[in-house]
C-alpha cells in the first residue's frame, strides 16, 4: 500500500479552506497555516494541524517542519508579494510540488519561474477539483453532481485480473463505474468487462467511497 501523501495549505480564506476541507474528507495528512487567527480556527474544524504563522518568513516554515511535505498549495489571495515570498521559501526548502493560486493569468509564468510546479485561478469548484487531483496521481478530473455525490475520472495503473462483477464494486465500495475511456474512445462497461492499464474510469459515488475505490484498484494488484 502506498504511503499517504502529506499536504500543506498556506492561506485559509474561502479558497484555501475549501482545499483543506476536501483533503480532510479524503483522510489526507494536512498542515494548514495562515496569519489570521480566525481563519486558522475555521480550518481547525477539519484538521488538528493548524498553525498561526507567516509563510513569507522562511524561519517560520522551518520551525513548523515541512521536510516531509509532499505537496504545498499557496492559496493566499490578493497579496502578490506574500504569494511570491511563500513560493520562493517553499522552493528553497525543497518542497517538490508547489501549486500556487494566481488571481491573474499574466502571473502564471512568473510563479512557475519562481518554483511553482502548477498554478490555478481560484473558484471554489476549482479548489475542490484541485484537492481531488493532488490527493491521488490517478485522479484526472472531478465533477460535483450533488452535495453528496461526485463523479471522478480515475486512471488505472495496471490491468485488472477480475471483471467488474467479480470485483463487486457497487456492494463493496458503494460506487458505480458508469463509463470508461480507452484509447480516446468512450464506452459504458458491462459486468463481465475487465479494465485495462491506462483506462480512464468515470466513477460516481460519495467522495470518500470513490477515494477508497481508487486506492483499492490502483494500490493493490487485484
Amino acid at each position: 500500500m502506498k504511503t499517504k501523501k502529506s499536504f500543506m495549505v498556506i492561506g485559509l480564506g474561502r479558497f484555501g479552506l475549501a482545499i483543506v476541507k476536501t483533503l480532510a474528507e479524503m483522510k489526507a495528512d494536512i498542515l494548514a497555516i495562515d496569519i489570521n487567527e480566525d481563519c486558522v480556527a475555521q480550518a481547525n474544524e477539519f484538521t488538528d494541524a493548524c498553525v498561526i504563522g507567516d509563510a513569507t518568513k522562511i524561519n517560520v516554515l522551518k520551525q513548523i517542519g515541512i521536510s516531509n511535505i509532499d505537496h504545498a498549495v499557496v492559496a493566499i489571495g490578493n497579496n502578490l508579494q506574500a504569494t511570491i515570498l511563500a513560493t520562493i521559501n517553499l522552493k528553497e526548502l525543497g518542497v517538490k510540488k508547489i501549486t500556487v493560486r494566481v488571481d491573474d493569468e499574466q502571473y502564471e509564468s512568473v510563479m512557475q519561474r519562481l518554483g511553482a510546479t502548477d498554478t490555478i485561478i481560484p473558484e471554489e469548484a476549482s479548489a475542490i477539483s484541485l484537492a481531488n487531483h493532488i490527493s491521488s496521481d490517478n485522479v484526472l478530473d472531478y465533477y460535483k453532481v450533488t452535495n453528496d455525490y461526485s463523479l471522478l475520472q480515475i486512471k488505472l495503473k495496471h490491468d485488472m485480473a477480475k471483471t467488474l462483477i467479480e470485483m463487486d464494486v457497487r456492494n463493496k465500495f458503494e460506487v458505480n463505474v458508469v463509463g470508461v475511456i480507452r484509447g480516446g474512445d468512450f464506452f459504458i462497461p458491462r459486468g463481465n468487462d475487465k479494465l485495462k492499464k491506462d483506462d480512464v474510469m468515470l466513477v460516481i459515488g460519495i467522495l470518500k467511497s470513490i477515494v477508497e475505490f481508487d486506492s483499492f484498484v490502483n494500490d493493490n494488484a487485484e
